[in-house]
């Protein structure tokens, strides 16, 4: 059974045409199941708890990059399967999952390719993709076997899924592990020069010196010490045969 979220700004005048061609082709797949239009100041959760109750499994996001996170967060401890059908942007984690935009998603569905995707936590709050900690001083405590001490500045990044190919921070969202990596700029000769590390992780702690803020899928938090971990498989999502994962 199927539920499909639509964002709400997919239902402004401009893509009216595009969603009517959307919804006659999920008719013509024999997909069809019930709407719920996602209004300003109404939260996933309530739907999801209410759609869980009358046996949905499948919950199908129509909309963007927000959209998707926004729901999936809130479908992950229903163990559902996701899935998503690209309108507006940006729109990167359906393009890296291999899912087209508008109405070419709907035949991806047909076909329930499934993956199981990781979540990482910060604190109590997961994401799907990284978060970007601003430059600072800190210590990486690294699985409560050593520290990591970062003797200067440096940004820190933290990736299960890099949506920008450009960044070069490549994850892989199935293999279990996060991948952390801090960014300094050392002095050189002439002018100062990038220095990378990278590590994988199943479980870490942040602690910065000062205190610092982040945002995890549109939820920011501010502090100076963070928990992070890796949920593996934690997303059930329905991919196509293009994905880059």
């Amino acid at each position: 059974m199927y539920c499909y979220i639509y964002d709400d700004f997919v239902q402004e005048r401009k893509f009216e045409r595009e969603l009517a061609a959307i919804e006659a082709r999920i008719t013509d797949l024999g997909l069809q199941g019930k709407i719920v239009r996602l209004a300003l100041f109404r939260h996933p959760n309530e739907i999801i708890e209410r759609e869980v109750a009358s046996g949905v499994k499948t919950v199908v996001v129509v909309g963007n990059d927000e959209t998707v996170h926004k729901v999936a967060n809130a479908i992950v401890d229903h163990h559902m399967v996701l899935g998503i059908i690209p309108m507006g942007t940006p729109n990167s984690m359906a393009r890296i999952l291999g899912i087209p935009n508008g109405v070419a998603a709907c035949d991806v569905l047909t076909k329930r390719n499934i993956e199981k995707l990781d979540a990482g936590r910060v604190n109590d709050h997961r994401f799907f993709t990284n978060i970007s900690f601003p430059s600072s001083r800190g210590v990486v405590r690294y699985e409560k076997q050593y520290d990591v001490i970062m003797e200067r500045k440096g940004d820190v990044q933290v990736v299960n899924l890099e949506t920008d190919p450009e960044v070069g921070l490549m994850a892989q969202p199935t293999d279990g592990v996060l991948d952390l990596f801090i960014t300094q700029y050392v002095p050189g000769r002439f002018r100062k020069r990038q220095v990378q590390s990278h590590l994988p992780l199943k479980r870490a702690q942040l602690l910065f010196e000062d205190a610092v803020r982040v945002e995890a899928n549109g939820v920011e938090i501010t502090g100076n010490q963070f928990m992070l971990s890796s949920e593996p498989g934690a997303l059930q999502v329905i991919v196509g045969r293009e994905r880059s994962i």
